[in-house]
């Protein structure tokens, strides 16, 4: 998806294509990995989109902390959040999840994996990512989401 090519825009790109190329024993660990647009907010049905994007990954920008270098340089640190949910049949699974079926615990191992001390690459000007922590964003018995959050700074150039 196109966006306006700023650091921020570009990095909630690259963990939206990295969680949706993401694999467990060659099977897609995700049904949908998007940048977090509210797909599964309040004006999108709540409880039933969540339930539509299942398994579902969906990153985003968090917030921007200023820091500043020895010299006085601007470093800034982006924090990003991926929401992940899971639903299942069973009470408890969507967060355990089955010998069959991966629950929101084996992917939130997955994805500290894929991004923890990972560059996004050359085109990116900053530092490796590094994960910071995991909250519960809903507990249902058949619905299980997290919060995992996730940061990359960078110096700032006026350019």
């Amino acid at each position: 998806m196109a966006n306006d090519g700023g650091m921020i825009a570009k990095l909630e790109q690259w963990f939206a294509d990295v969680l949706a190329a993401m694999t467990n024993g060659g099977v897609k660990v995700f049904d949908t990995a998007k940048v977090w647009r509210h797909q599964v907010g309040v004006t999108e049905g709540g409880l039933e989109a969540f339930e539509r994007y299942a398994p579902f990954a969906f990153p985003g920008f968090v917030s921007d902390e200023a820091a500043r270098e020895g010299d006085n340089d601007l470093r800034r640190v982006l924090e990003f959040a991926i929401l992940v949910g899971v639903t299942s049949k069973s009470d408890g699974d969507a967060r355990t999840g089955t010998a069959t079926d991966l629950g929101v615990s084996k992917i939130v191992d997955l994805v500290i994996a894929a991004f923890d001390q990972q560059h996004p690459g050359e085109e990116f000007t900053c530092d490796p990512v590094y994960y910071t922590s995991t909250i519960e964003a809903l507990v249902a018995p058949k619905k299980y989401a997290v919060e995992m959050r996730f940061e990359v700074s960078y110096i700032a150039t006026t350019s």
